[in-house]
C-alpha cells in the first residue's frame, strides 16, 4: 500500500503467515490489539479416596466359637466402603460396609472406598488366620493402639487350646514366682490436690465425684490406682514453698509450732476420699526439704542438713505421721529425702550423700547416719511401725543405696524407692540380689508434654521395672492444669494421669491414665509376679492375682515398628494373637496352669528372658551380684541384658535340645572404650560351672548399641532338656562393661 513502511508490510506477513502458533499477538497491526488465547489444561483427575483400614490388624488369632469381628474405617469424609470376604475384588457393586464383619474362619478381607469428589481408593486386602475355638479358659483382651484410637478398649476374647509351639512363642509358668505386687499410682503433690479438690471439685462436682470413682476404683472405667506418694510440705509442684514448721525462719528444734494445716485444706480429704474408693491404697511420703531452719542455707532451696539438727529432722517425720494418724490417714512408708544427689536451684531439695565417706554433694550429714542412728529410733521409741525406703532416686546410682545398706540392721528397711530419670530399671536387680529382703518400688518418673509419644515410653519402661522386682510403679503429679500448673518454681513440662481445667474445672486425662490403667485395673494389690518370656518384639509381664479373684494377667508390647504375631504358652495350652507396632495389650483369664513349659533350643531366645541372674557377689561392687536389663535400639526393639563384669550369667530354664545341636549363634554389641571387648559368652548345662557346650567370642561393634550377628560357633554335648547357663567371661583387658546380648539361638 501506498505509505506502507517496509517493517508494516514485514508485520503483517507474520500475522498471516504464522497464525497457527499458539502465541498471542497484542500488536496493533494484528486485528487491532484482539489476542488469541489457548484453551484451558484439562481438570486433574480427582484424588483417591483414602484405602480403608482394618482393626484388629490382619494376622492370626485364637478364637472363641463366636468368631472375630473386624472394623473398616476409612479417613475421608463421607466415604463409602465396599468389601468382599472371600479374597475377590471388591466393586462397587460389592457388599457395602455398616457394621463390623464378623469371620469365623480364616479369611482374606478386601476393601475400597468411595467419596463425592473421589475417585476409588487403593484395594486394601487383610488376611485373618483363626486358630479353632479351643476348650480351654476364654481370655479377655484390651488394648491400646499408638495412634491413641483405641485407649484400654475391650477387643473379642480369645481362647486357650490344646497346643504348644509356635514361630514366636511366649511362655508364662506361674510356678516360677517373683515379688509381691503393691499397687500403680501417682504423687498427691500441693498442685494436683489444689487442681482436684479446690478447682474441679466446686466447679464441677460430678465430674470430681465420677473422677475419685475412676481414679480409684476398678467399676466401669475406673483403674483402681493403689499406691500414691504424698510429699511432705513443698516439692517441684506446689504453689508456694512451705514445711510443717517454717517458724518465720527460726529455729525450733521442739518442734513446738508443728501443723499440717496446710494440707488440712484439700490434700487430707482428697486422701480420705481415695481411701474411701479404694480402701487398699498405700502411701508413701517424703520431703524434698525439712524446714529451713534445719539447714545449711537456711532456707528449703539448696543446702544440706546441719550435724546439730539430726534429731529434730527425725522428729520431724514422727510429727508428721502421728498427725495424719490422727487424721485417719496411715502413712505406710517414708523416704528421707527425694532425689538427695541433685539440689535444685528454684524449688525445695536438699544434699544428703549416701554416707559420711560419700563425696557426691558437700555436706558433713549422710542418710545412713541420719537413718539408723536417728530416723529409726525415733520412730521405735514413737511405737510407729511405718517403714522406710531408702535413696529415692535415679537407677543410675546403684552404689547409693549399696553404700547406705551395708552392714546394717534392716528390720525396719522395706525396700529402695527408684526414680526413672537416668540409668535403667534393671538395676533393681543386682541390688536385690544383694539385700534379698528388700522390696524395690518406682516411685516417680513423670510424663512429659515434649514427649511426642508417651505410650512409647511407658509401656515398655513398665514391663521393665515389673521383670526387675518392682514391687509399685508411680507415676509424678497426678494432676496439674492446662498449664502444668500452678507452681512456684519446679516442672513447667511434667504432664498428668488428670488434666483439670483451671476455667472450667473440667477434668480429662493424659494418655498415661490408659498406660498405667493396663496394669493398675488388672494387677490387684497382693498379686504375684510370675515368669514370662520375652519374644521377637514383644515384651511381657505375667501376674496371679490373690484370692478371691485368683485371675492371671498378662500384659504384652509390641516395641518393634511392625505388626507382630505371637503365640502365648501356658502350660499345655496356648493362644494366638497379633499386635500392631507399638500397641499393647492385657490379657486376663482363670483357671489352672498344669504343666510347665520347655522351649526349643533351636528358637530365637531373648536375652531379656531370663529366670535368674547371678554373679560372683563380691561384697560391695553390686554390679557382680546379676546382669541388668536395658532397652535396646536394635531391630525389633525390646531388651537387651548387659553391665556384665565377669562371671555374672542368667539362667534359662527348660531348655530342650532334642536329639542334640551343632552350632549357635548370638546378637551382640560392645565398645572397646570404655568397654572390654574380646571376652566370651558361654553356653553351660544346669550350672554355671557346668558342661560347656559353645562358646562365643564378643566382638568390638563399635557400640554398646552397634549390634553384630556373630558366625555359628560349634556346639555339642548338649541333647534333652536342661536349665541353661549363660556366663559373660573378661578378657585379659578388663573384667567389667564386657558387652550386650540380645537374643542366641542353637542350630
Amino acid at each position: 500500500m501506498p505509505g506502507d513502511s517496509f517493517a508494516a508490510s514485514q508485520l503483517r506477513a507474520l500475522c498471516h503467515g504464522f497464525l497457527t502458533l499458539a502465541l498471542v499477538f497484542a500488536a496493533a497491526g494484528c486485528g487491532g490489539g484482539s489476542s488469541y488465547s489457548p484453551p484451558p489444561p484439562p481438570p486433574p483427575p480427582p484424588a483417591a479416596a483414602a484405602t480403608p483400614a482394618f482393626f484388629p490388624v490382619p494376622g492370626s488369632y485364637s478364637q472363641t466359637s463366636a468368631g472375630q469381628t473386624v472394623t473398616l474405617t476409612d479417613g475421608t469424609s463421607g466415604a463409602i466402603i465396599y468389601f468382599t470376604t472371600d479374597g475377590s475384588t471388591p466393586t462397587t457393586s460389592s457388599t457395602s460396609y455398616t457394621n463390623p464383619i464378623t469371620i469365623t474362619a480364616t479369611a482374606t478381607i478386601k476393601a475400597i472406598a468411595t467419596a463425592s469428589g473421589f475417585s476409588a481408593s487403593a484395594v486394601a486386602s487383610g488376611s485373618y488366620t483363626l486358630v479353632p475355638p479351643g476348650t480351654g479358659p476364654a481370655v479377655a483382651v484390651v488394648v491400646t493402639t499408638d495412634d491413641q484410637t483405641r485407649k484400654l478398649t475391650p477387643q473379642e476374647s480369645v481362647s486357650f487350646s490344646a497346643a504348644t509351639g509356635g514361630s514366636n512363642p511366649i511362655y508364662m509358668d506361674e510356678t516360677e514366682v517373683y515379688q509381691p505386687i503393691e499397687g500403680f499410682g501417682a504423687a498427691t503433690t500441693d498442685t494436683a490436690m489444689y487442681n482436684l479438690y479446690e478447682i474441679a471439685k466446686v466447679k464441677q462436682p460430678a465430674q470430681f465425684t465420677q473422677a475419685v470413682s475412676d481414679l480409684f476404683t476398678r467399676q466401669g472405667n475406673g483403674i483402681g490406682l493403689s499406691f500414691l506418694r504424698n510429699p511432705m510440705g513443698a516439692s517441684d509442684l506446689a504453689r508456694s514453698v512451705y514445711s510443717f514448721d517454717d517458724n518465720n525462719g527460726q529455729a525450733d528444734t521442739l518442734l513446738a509450732n508443728f501443723s499440717i494445716a496446710h494440707d488440712q485444706a484439700d490434700i487430707i480429704p482428697f486422701l480420705l476420699l481415695a481411701k474411701q474408693a479404694n480402701p487398699q491404697i498405700k502411701i508413701m511420703a517424703n520431703p524434698w526439704s525439712p524446714p529451713g531452719w534445719m539447714k545449711t542455707s537456711n532456707s528449703m532451696i539448696g543446702g544440706s542438713l546441719l550435724p546439730t539438727m539430726y534429731d529434730p529432722f527425725a522428729n520431724y517425720f514422727v510429727k508428721y505421721i502421728q498427725a495424719y494418724q490422727s487424721a485417719g490417714i496411715t502413712i505406710d512408708y517414708i523416704s528421707l529425702q527425694n532425689e538427695p544427689l541433685f539440689v535444685p536451684p528454684s524449688y525445695p531439695g536438699m544434699c544428703m550423700p549416701a554416707t559420711s565417706a560419700s563425696n557426691d554433694c558437700t555436706s558433713s550429714t549422710d542418710q545412713q547416719t541420719a537413718l539408723f542412728q536417728h530416723v529409726l529410733p525415733a520412730l521405735t521409741n514413737a511405737g510407729l511401725t511405718t517403714k522406710v525406703l531408702v535413696y529415692d532416686h535415679n537407677w543410675d546410682r546403684g552404689d547409693y543405696p549399696q553404700n547406705v545398706l551395708s552392714n546394717q540392721n534392716l528390720s525396719q528397711i522395706a525396700g529402695v524407692a527408684w526414680h526413672g530419670y537416668g540409668g535403667t530399671p534393671g538395676v533393681m536387680t543386682p541390688i536385690r540380689n544383694m539385700f534379698p529382703s528388700l522390696g524395690a518400688y518406682e516411685t516417680e518418673h513423670s510424663g512429659f508434654v515434649t514427649n511426642s509419644d508417651q505410650a512409647s515410653v511407658d509401656f515398655p519402661e513398665i514391663i521393665q521395672n515389673m521383670r526387675n522386682w518392682a514391687r509399685a510403679f508411680v507415676k509424678w503429679s497426678l494432676s496439674v492444669d492446662e498449664n502444668q500448673g500452678p507452681h512456684t518454681g519446679g516442672c513447667s513440662t511434667c504432664s498428668p494421669i488428670a488434666l483439670v481445667n483451671s476455667t472450667t474445672g473440667n477434668i480429662s486425662y493424659s494418655i498415661e491414665y490408659y498406660t498405667l490403667g493396663h496394669f493398675s485395673k488388672y494387677v490387684l494389690p497382693g498379686a504375684n509376679r510370675v515368669y514370662s518370656s520375652d519374644a521377637k518384639g514383644i515384651v511381657t509381664a505375667a501376674f496371679v492375682n490373690p484370692a478371691p479373684d485368683n485371675s492371671r494377667v498378662l500384659v504384652a508390647y509390641n516395641t518393634s515398628g511392625a505388626t507382630q504375631t505371637f503365640e502365648v504358652q501356658w502350660g499345655t495350652q496356648s493362644f494366638t494373637y497379633t499386635l500392631p507396632a507399638l500397641a499393647a495389650a492385657t490379657f486376663t483369664w482363670s483357671g489352672t496352669q498344669g504343666a510347665g513349659y520347655t522351649i526349643s533350643a533351636k528358637s530365637q531366645i531373648q536375652a531379656s528372658s531370663f529366670n535368674s541372674t547371678a554373679g560372683n557377689s563380691t561384697p560391695g561392687n553390686y554390679q557382680t551380684w546379676g546382669l541388668e536389663t536395658e532397652l535396646t535400639s536394635d531391630t525389633d526393639g525390646g531388651y537387651d541384658v548387659g553391665f556384665a563384669s565377669d562371671g555374672n550369667y542368667a539362667v534359662y530354664k527348660n531348655v530342650d535340645f532334642g536329639t542334640g545341636v551343632t552350632g549357635v549363634t548370638a546378637r551382640l554389641a560392645c565398645q572397646q572404650n570404655p568397654g572390654n571387648c574380646g571376652g566370651t559368652l558361654e553356653f553351660r548345662l544346669d550350672s554355671n560351672t557346668g558342661t560347656l557346650v559353645a562358646s562365643v567370642t564378643i566382638p568390638s561393634t563399635g557400640g554398646f548399641q552397634t549390634w553384630q550377628t556373630t558366625p555359628s560357633a560349634n556346639a555339642s554335648g548338649a541333647s534333652g532338656v536342661h536349665d541353661l547357663y549363660v556366663v559373660f567371661r573378661a578378657p585379659a583387658s578388663g573384667t567389667t562393661s564386657l558387652g550386650n546380648l540380645n537374643w542366641f539361638q542353637f542350630n
